[in-house]
């Protein structure tokens, strides 16, 4: 299932042209009974259809852009996008919540994720949140995605939802992503510019048996035919569909932000031509015992706190252990 297969679909519905309520099955292969639907509003729907007399509790609620609702007449679940606005995320909502539950013959089990996933998506659906980021917190989220990218590029259908659950920078996690065996801090700085800034005592102190990877992401925030936030955005999303992954992960760390499908233009006057990728190792010693500069928490006294520095990337070269020119 993707976003074509999808559109064709939505596509005979409207063909159809009825006033009353009409459903199309999903397709052929999906083993609960998911139906796309289109009401006498116009209004595109998702209907899990159940047997009569499965014993459900499920209480809708109508929100600003969306509505679910049980119908004890037609023993389904209807969640119903009332913004027409909002088509393109209702489809990552449709294709993701598809391969959740596209092969669960547990009828209670694809029930509860049917449940769990719309719940959690009616957020996303939410118009954009007013505050408004400034470029430089634009910029440091730029440079994680194209860190994100990099690792989904080289990610699998097995592993694409583990990588997408490694991306912490947007919960304020100490690093940005974390592994099972190493975290990576990224910081995203001017071409120009040899200094990355270092906001807490905690973004480089080491997690006990991990290795600690420093990602110092390049840019040129000058050139106007660079690629803005949404473009690498729905090139990210574009990539997890393709393999099959769940978009919603990605999207979430994104409102962790206040960044939503319905904002995103608003910084699209925000340029950034990626230039390169350097991977410093934190925890290589070289000759002469000589260590990467860092001030962490566990070698810091306790009555120093909330340390702020920067570190001059110039002389440390030899801490570099991988390099990607854009």
């Amino acid at each position: 299932m993707n976003t074509l297969q999808l559109e064709d679909q939505w596509s005979k519905l409207k063909e159809q042209n009825s006033s009353n309520f009409i459903t199309l099955k999903i397709d052929a292969n999906c083993k609960p009974d998911l139906n796309l639907g289109i009401n006498s509003e116009k209004s595109r729907c998702l209907l899990l259809m159940l047997p009569k007399g499965f014993n459900i509790d499920f209480v809708g609620e109508t929100k600003e852009n969306i509505k679910t609702s049980y119908n004890k007449k037609e023993d389904c679940i209807v969640l119903e996008l009332l913004d027409g606005y909002y088509h393109n995320l209702f489809n990552d909502l449709i294709i993701s919540l598809y391969f959740k539950i596209n092969k669960i013959e547990d009828l209670k089990e694809s029930t509860a994720i049917f449940i769990s996933t719309i719940n959690k998506w009616a957020a996303f659906l939410a118009k954009g949140r007013n505050n408004r980021l400034t470029q430089e917190v634009i910029k440091g989220l730029f440079g994680e995605l194209t860190v994100l990218n990099e690792l989904l590029n080289s990610s699998s259908m097995s592993n694409v939802n583990e990588v997408l659950n490694s991306w912490q920078g947007p919960y304020d996690a100490n690093t940005d992503f974390i592994f099972d065996n190493k975290n990576i801090e990224v910081k995203t700085k001017n071409y120009d510019s040899s200094v990355v800034r270092i906001s807490s005592e905690f973004q480089l102190d080491d997690e006990l048996g991990k290795k600690l990877e420093l990602l110092v992401v390049s840019v040129d925030s000058n050139n106007k035919l660079g690629a803005d936030i949404e473009s690498i955005i729905l090139e990210i999303r574009e990539r997890i569909l393709n393999l099959n992954g769940d978009v919603s992960l990605l999207f979430d760390a994104l409102a962790q932000k206040a960044l939503f499908s319905s904002n995103l233009k608003e910084y699209n006057n925000y340029k950034f031509t990626l230039k390169k990728h350097e991977t410093y190792d934190c925890n290589m010693i070289l000759e002469k015992e000589e260590v990467f500069p860092r001030l962490t928490k566990s070698r810091l006294p306790n009555y120093i706190k909330k340390v702020k520095y920067n570190i001059n990337l110039q002389e440390l070269n030899s801490f570099i252990v991988a390099q990607k020119i854009f």
